[in-house]
């Protein structure tokens, strides 16, 4: 159930954002998606957290919030929606990677030939790009899964320790905090004029995709670790392209419909 509600919620970021993408800069979306997502969770956290985890947690809360994610909110500017959520979605692929690394989770050989099909698909996907896709929303969107990765990893430890909630609401407000004070130093804090129809779809995306969808998805990363709660992405391309293609008409080529399906074999074999 709770993976369930993740795919959904995440499944819909892209689709829905990317029309936005021509009114709202992406670094703003960012920006407020965890703020907002970021007070919301911590009205309902209980637990402390230690002053020394607090750092580290939001260190880890930036590595998402600041550069995973605005990776792939630029994934969206410069592709094709289903293209981003498609290549955010091999996270799980780079979550053995640095699971193995750090000593969290071992690295076998069916994971090790998960890995490198999923590679191979990021490459047919990436060679095979089509209309509204760009090489730098390409590498923009690979960038999101490995930093998301990363962040998987690490936030183990401390869901485990606080609970999903708590860990998951300081680490997201912290990340809004900070990627605020970059763009109020940056200049670039503006607030953007939207219809009432683009605020409720930015407040979806703090509430929703960034606040509960995460919540849910640390709860699974509980009970089931890194690795096995990540099996939320192993729908996510197909999901997500499904939406794009329903919602905003996006093309569909040959050589990014065989990469999508490489990924998700990949995924399963992982």
């Amino acid at each position: 159930m709770y993976l369930l509600f993740s795919l959904l919620m995440w499944s819909s970021m892209e689709v829905l954002t990317k029309p936005l993408m021509q009114q709202v800069d992406p670094f703003f979306l960012t920006f407020f998606r965890f703020l907002v997502g970021g007070i919301f969770l911590v009205i309902f956290a209980k637990k402390k957290i230690s002053l020394k985890d607090a750092g580290v947690l939001a260190l880890i809360g930036c590595l998402n919030g600041v550069v995973s994610m605005s990776l792939l909110q630029l994934s969206i500017k410069f592709s094709n929606a289903s293209t981003a959520a498609t290549l955010v979605a091999t996270n799980p692929l780079f979550v053995s990677i640095f699971a193995f690394a750090l000593g969290k989770e071992k690295l076998n050989f069916k994971k090790f030939v998960g890995v490198v099909i999923g590679l191979i698909g990021i490459f047919v996907l990436s060679y095979g790009k089509v209309e509204g896709d760009s090489t730098f929303g390409l590498i923009c969107g690979v960038g999101a899964a490995i930093t998301f990765a990363l962040y998987t990893v690490l936030m183990k430890d401390f869901t485990l320790k606080y609970g999903s909630m708590n860990a998951t609401a300081f680490s997201t407000l912290f990340a809004g905090i900070v990627y605020g004070a970059i763009l109020l130093l940056a200049g670039k804090l503006d607030i953007p004029e939207v219809a009432l129809n683009g605020w409720i779809i930015l407040l979806y995306s703090a509430i929703f995709v960034t606040g509960l969808a995460y919540v849910t998805f640390f709860k699974a990363v509980e009970k089931l670790g890194p690795s096995r709660a990540s099996l939320v992405f192993y729908l996510k391309p197909a999901v997500a392209s499904f939406f794009a293609f329903l919602i905003l008409s996006e093309p569909v080529g040959i050589f990014k419909f065989v990469g999508t399906a490489i990924i998700i074999v990949a995924l399963f074999i992982k």
